[in-house]
């Protein structure tokens, strides 16, 4: 089961996407589902599970959630979240409802983001994000590792290109969003990165010595021709491209 765990609607400030293209969308993307993590605030979440059934697709419960040192993903948590609290009492707050902590883009420059101190929480997961330099990500991976804490993928979309290109491959089919944070708790997943569609490229033959010969004859042998370079008060004027 794949999702993006970090996708934005247009309930955001910033963000232009709407709940009902994007779930149309959703499939053909390679998505099975997403969780909407609106900037604190989960006033879409309902409308859009009412509509993920009409797609066949699956919607959990998220928040990214502002603190005083950066941003944080709560998963499972269905009430309007605290503002701009520390960064312990914030996750205090998401455990004592039983939804998951994970540090949003912990290490991303371009965004409120918590940095070293991740190391002195204690988070459920640290995310690997769509709109971060990879080499902010492979430091929230490593952060990963050394804390021994669950890796999730979100692309954090504003746009609806932008959807899927980091998301999250779970082992087992999540039904609800008891579901969804069991498993990040426990691990039981891993992070999926889009692989971008390329147009395959033809071998070229090499030219062959009697090609050659041929082409450096017909160099030598060329007449001079002219182009026009610039027409100014109805007069032409001409080079010779020899």
């Amino acid at each position: 089961m794949i999702l993006d765990l970090h996708v934005h609607s247009n309930t955001s400030f910033d963000s232009k996407i709407k709940i009902g293209i994007l779930l149309k969308k959703l499939k053909a993307i390679g998505l099975d589902g997403i969780a909407i993590t609106d900037h604190d605030s989960i006033a879409a979440i309902l409308k859009a599970k009412d509509l993920a059934r009409k797609y066949n697709v699956k919607v959990f419960t998220g928040v990214e959630i502002s603190t005083q040192s950066g941003h944080l993903l709560a998963y499972g948590i269905d009430e309007k979240p605290i503002y701009r609290k520390s960064v312990a009492e914030t996750i205090d707050w998401i455990k004592d409802r039983d939804g998951a902590a994970v540090c949003a883009h912990p290490f991303r420059a371009s965004a409120p983001s918590i940095g070293d101190k991740v190391y002195e929480h204690h988070f459920d997961g640290i995310e690997l994000n769509g709109r971060t330099k990879s080499a902010q990500n492979r430091a929230a991976e490593v952060a990963a590792k050394l804390m021994r804490i669950t890796l999730v993928g979100g692309s954090d979309a504003h746009y609806i290109e932008r959807v899927g290109t980091i998301s999250t491959q779970f082992h087992n089919e999540l039904e609800n969003d008891d579901d969804l944070v069991n498993a990040i708790r426990k691990g039981q997943c891993d992070v999926k990165h889009k692989i971008p569609t390329t147009i395959k490229a033809e071998l070229i033959p090499a030219i062959s010595p009697k090609d050659i010969t041929i082409l450096e004859k017909y160099k030598a042998e060329r007449k001079p021709t002219t182009s026009i370079i610039k027409v100014s008060n109805e007069k032409l004027k001409f080079f010779d491209t020899q």
